[in-house]
C-alpha cells in the first residue's frame, strides 16, 4: 500500500543551503538538544546494580562452582550469552552457556530445560545467569530452588517486569538498554575487553532506540567490528557479500542478525552461539555456511507462505487472522509482511502442534496487546506491547478469538480513516543532492529507530530510462532528473508512469562508487503521482 509523506518540517532545501543548515534541521526534527554529545558519542557508560552479581560470581569461581549462563535464541540473546561466557571463560573454565530451542523449549528460563540440560551435561551447576530473558520468570525460578535450594540465581534483563522475582539472588534490570548491552556492562567488570561490536548487534537487531546509551554503544559497536571482528563474525560477514569495512545498523539488522536468527527459527541456535565464540578459522567457515544455508531455507519458506497465505486473507474486518499448519518460527515475520503490505493489524497462528502458537503485528491506531487482554481468558499465555505481541492458545479456542476480535477492533477502526505514511525530513530540490550535503548527512548516522534515515520529498521529478533490475525483475532503476535512483521492491511500477513520467518520490540519499567514481544517487522509499497530497 502506497504511504502519503508527512512532512516533519516546512522548511525546504535549496541548491544553496549550507550542509551545516540541512544538519540543523534534521537534528531539529529528531529532537535532538545535545547536538556535540549526538554527533560525538563518548565510549558508553551506564550506571547499572553490578556490584552484588560480581561480588557473587566472584564467590562461585572461587569456591569452583559451576557457572550455567541461560541465554534466549533471539540475536539479542545469543549475542548477550556470547558476550558474557567469552568473558568469563578467559578467567575461569568451569561456566557453560546454553540457548534454548524455540519448539522443545519455548521463549524464557523453564525449569524443566534447566533440569534436561543439567542431566544431559552430567553435572550440578552452582549458579546459573539470566541473560535477555528471566524477568518474568518468577514461577519456573521457584521450581528450580525447590529442588536445589542452594542454586544461586542472577537475573539479567531488559523486558518489563510483572512481578518482584524472589527466588533471584540478584536482579540487574534495566529498560534502557539490550540484553546483549547488559551483558556487556557485567562482563566489563570481569574482562576488559568484552566485545563491543557484539553488544551493538544485539541492540540494533532488537530494535533498541538508538539515542543515549544505545547510540554510544552502537557507534563504538560498529568501529570495532569495522576493525577487529571476532573470526565468526569475519565469516559472517564476508558470506553475506557485505564490506567489513563499511559496516552500518543496515548490514547489521538486514544482513548479519537475520543469519543469526534463522537458526533460532528453523533450526539449533546453538550454532550461531558457536559461531560467535569460535575462534578456529574452519569451525568459523562451517557454521557461517550452516547459518547462510539456514537463512536461505528461511526466506524460500516464508516466501512460499507468504503466497499462500496471502490467497486466503479477508480485509473487511480490518483486521488480517490467519491460522494453520505453518511454520511456528515464521509467524511473526508473516505477520510483520502483512501488516506492512495492507496497513491493518495482523495476527498468523500456527497449529502445527497441540498448543497454537500466536504472533502479532499492528498499526499504531491500535494497541495490539490491549485489544488481545480484553479476552485473556482464551489464552494459555500472552505477551507483548502495543505494536507486537505474541501468545499461546488452546485450537478449540482459535475461532472464538477470532469472531470476538474482528468484531471488537472492527467497532474500532472501522470509524478510522487507515492513511499509511511515510515522515518525510523537508521537502528537497533535486539540485541540493551533492557529495558534500550527503557527506554531511551521513554524521547523524547511525540510523535506526529514535534516529531514522533522513528521508526527503522531490517534487515534479521526470522519471527517464526506467528499467526493472533484478534476477527476477524486482527492482526499479532510472533517472531522476539527473540522478540515479534506485527503488528496490518497486518492479511492478514498471511501465505505470510511461504516460506522465511527472512523479513526486519520496527518497534517501546515497553515495555510489563504480570504477573509482562516486556519484550522488536516490534510494526510493515511494513514487507517488506528481501533486499528490501531504498528509
Amino acid at each position: 500500500m502506497d504511504k502519503k509523506p508527512h512532512l516533519l518540517s516546512s522548511s525546504s532545501i535549496s541548491p544553496k543551503d549550507s550542509p551545516k543548515k540541512i544538519v540543523s534541521l534534521l537534528l531539529k526534527n529528531r529532537g535532538v538538544k545535545k547536538i556535540d554529545e549526538f554527533l560525538d558519542p563518548q565510549y558508553p557508560e551506564l550506571k547499572l546494580p553490578l556490584k552484588s552479581a560480581v561480588r557473587l560470581i566472584k564467590e562461585t569461581i572461587a569456591a569452583k562452582g559451576k557457572i550455567l549462563i541461560y541465554g534466549d535464541y533471539d540475536v539479542d540473546g545469543i549475542t548477550a550469552t556470547a558476550i558474557l561466557w567469552q568473558s568469563l571463560y578467559q578467567l575461569y573454565p568451569q561456566v557453560t552457556p546454553f540457548i534454548p530451542h524455540r519448539e522443545r523449549d519455548g521463549y524464557g528460563t523453564k525449569s524443566e530445560s534447566f533440569f534436561r540440560f543439567q542431566t544431559e551435561k552430567n553435572t550440578t551447576f552452582d549458579l546459573i545467569i539470566t541473560v535477555d530473558n528471566g524477568i518474568v520468570a518468577e514461577k519456573e525460578l521457584s521450581k528450580i530452588k525447590s529442588k536445589q535450594p542452594n542454586l544461586k540465581i542472577i537475573v539479567t534483563d531488559h523486558h518489563l517486569s510483572d512481578k518482584p522475582l524472589l527466588s533471584a539472588n540478584v536482579v540487574v534490570h534495566t529498560t534502557l538498554v539490550s540484553g546483549a548491552a547488559i551483558s556487556w556492562f557485567l562482563s566489563k567488570e570481569f574482562y576488559k575487553d568484552a566485545d563491543l561490536g557484539l553488544a551493538a548487534l544485539g541492540a540494533v537487531s532488537d530494535c533498541l532506540p538508538l539515542t543515549g546509551v544505545n547510540r554510544s554503544l552502537v557507534v563504538h559497536g560498529l568501529q570495532s567490528l569495522r576493525l577487529n571482528p571476532s573470526p565468526g563474525i569475519k565469516k559472517l560477514i564476508n558470506i553475506s557479500g557485505t564490506r567489513q569495512d563499511s559496516l552500518s545498523t543496515y548490514e547489521l539488522g538486514f544482513l548479519l542478525g537475520p543469519r543469526i536468527n534463522a537458526v533460532g527459527r528453523l533450526a539449533d541456535p546453538t550454532e550461531a552461539l558457536r559461531l560467535l565464540c569460535s575462534q578456529n578459522q574452519l569451525q568459523a567457515t562451517k557454521y557461517a555456511q550452516s547459518l547462510n544455508s539456514t537463512n536461505q531455507d528461511r526466506q524460500s519458506l516464508q516466501k512460499e507462505t507468504l503466497e499462500l497465505v496471502d490467497k486466503s486473507i479477508d480485509l473487511s474486518n480490518k483486521l488480517i487472522f490467519i491460522s494453520g499448519d505453518y511454520n511456528p518460527g515464521i509467524i511473526g515475520l508473516l505477520a510483520g509482511r502483512l501488516t506492512e503490505k495492507y496497513y491493518l493489524p495482523s495476527i498468523v497462528i500456527s497449529t502445527s502442534s497441540e498448543v497454537a502458537k500466536g504472533s502479532c503485528r499492528s498499526i499504531p491506531e491500535l494497541n495490539i496487546i490491549e485489544a488481545l487482554r480484553e479476552y485473556s481468558d482464551l489464552f494459555i499465555d500472552l505477551g507483548g506491547h502495543p505494536l507486537a505481541a505474541g501468545f499461546s492458545i488452546k485450537p478449540e479456542n482459535i475461532n472464538k478469538l477470532q469472531k470476538k476480535l474482528s468484531k471488537s477492533i472492527f467497532s474500532f477502526l472501522g470509524k478510522l480513516s487507515l492513511e499509511p505514511h511515510i515522515d518525510v525530513d523537508a521537502i528537497m530540490d533535486i539540485g541540493a543532492v551533492t557529495i558534500k550535503n550527503i557527506n554531511a548527512i551521513q554524521k547523524l548516522a547511525p540510523f535506526g529507530i529514535g534516529n531514522p534515515e533522513p528521508i526527503f520529498l522531490f517534487k515534479d521529478v521526470t522519471m527517464t530510462n526506467v528499467k526493472a533490475i533484478g534476477q527476477t525483475g524486482d527492482h526499479l532503476k532510472f533517472k531522476a532528473g539527473s540522478l540515479d535512483a534506485i527503488a528496490f521492491k518497486k518492479g511492478e511500477l514498471i511501465g505505470k508512469f510511461s504516460n506522465d513520467p511527472k512523479v513526486d518520490i519520496i527518497a534517501s540519499l546515497s553515495l555510489n562508487t563504480w570504477n573509482n567514481l562516486t556519484t550522488p544517487q536516490l534510494i526510493v522509499r515511494e513514487i507517488i503521482k506528481s501533486g499528490s497530497d501531504v498528509v
